[in-house]
């Protein structure tokens, strides 16, 4: 059944207006305030940057300002979701089992910590300062969709995307600390999900499960905003692309079919009430790209020579 949501990217980094313990309260405070300035636009999910709760922060010191999640960061942003009725992304140092992780959690509407993802590919930066690798990228539940995580570097590391589109993620949330251009692009397109990028710099987009850019913050405004239906997915031409025809006679408007050409791909989008898009797969017959393609390594390397 058609699930549309609204997507919000934010361009924004906390001011500095303290030192130590009180600049890590104003981070929190300002996220909140941000959070609110997004959901004006009646946001289901707002992505914010990477470690915005340790900005202004001593980088040397970092393991001092960790925290636990749920904790006061969560907590804030969590108070903000509930005033909103929206999902939010917290990002914070997390200090886990004596470990230091850079994380990103998915608070609901009800302030809730929905799951927690751990940075797979921290910098070496990152490691030189205790943080450990993140073991895995799985998708949560939302009311709208399965929702994942990567966090900046990470786009240099496609086995993080392939893990995010072999959990089943539709979206995926990247906060970072730069804006990767035309990565966010090939990886949307590749792995096919919806690609959200929040930075404190001037220009975030968000990316069509295509690869297309469907919105950009800009120079003028730091929030944008885009109404996408999680009832889609993203098949290869391989024999599916026989059932397109049958699809549309029987669905007509009830389907919203894309095909850009040039990648072998192609989106199907349930835009019914009663219908959903898995059902249409299984009714024709149709493979995922995730399905397809995992099946399609697993034969390669079983046919590989050792």
């Amino acid at each position: 059944m058609a699930r549309y949501a609204r997507l919000t990217t934010v361009s924004w980094s906390p001011r500095k207006e303290a030192e130590g313990a009180e600049q890590q309260a104003s981070n929190r405070r300002q996220s909140q305030e941000m959070i609110e300035r997004a959901a004006q636009d009646g946001s289901d999910l707002v992505c914010m940057p990477e470690i915005f709760a340790q900005r202004h922060l001593p980088r040397d010191d970092y393991a001092d300002w960790a925290e636990s999640i749920p904790g006061p960061t969560t907590d804030a942003v969590g108070e903000a979701c509930r005033r909103n009725n929206c999902y939010s992304v917290a990002c914070t140092l997390e200090e886990r089992d004596g470990r230091l992780y850079n994380a990103a959690a998915l608070v609901d509407r009800q302030g809730e910590v929905v799951g927690v993802y751990h940075k797979m590919r921290p910098t070496r930066g990152e490691l030189d300062l205790g943080i450990t690798p993140g073991s895995d990228a799985p998708a949560f539940e939302t009311d709208f969709g399965r929702v994942g995580f990567a966090i900046c570097f990470d786009m240099n590391f496609p086995e993080v995307a392939q893990r995010l589109q072999e959990n089943g993620a539709r979206c995926v949330c990247w906060p970072s600390m730069y804006d990767a251009g035309r990565q966010l692009e090939f990886w949307a397109e590749e792995f096919g999900f919806y690609l959200m990028g929040s930075w404190g710099g001037q220009i975030n987009s968000i990316i069509d499960m295509t690869g297309t850019p469907l919105v950009r913050t800009g120079y003028q405004y730091p929030i944008a905003s885009v109404d996408v239906n999680m009832d889609r997915e993203c098949f290869h031409q391989d024999e599916n692309r026989k059932h397109w025809d049958a699809i549309r006679a029987k669905y007509g408007r009830g389907v919203s079919l894309n095909i850009p050409h040039p990648e072998g791909k192609f989106t199907l989008a349930s835009e019914m009430d009663d219908v959903s898009i898995e059902e249409i797969a299984e009714e024709f017959g149709l493979e995922t790209w995730r399905d397809y393609r995992r099946d399609a390594l697993n034969k390669i390397i079983a046919a590989t020579p050792e």
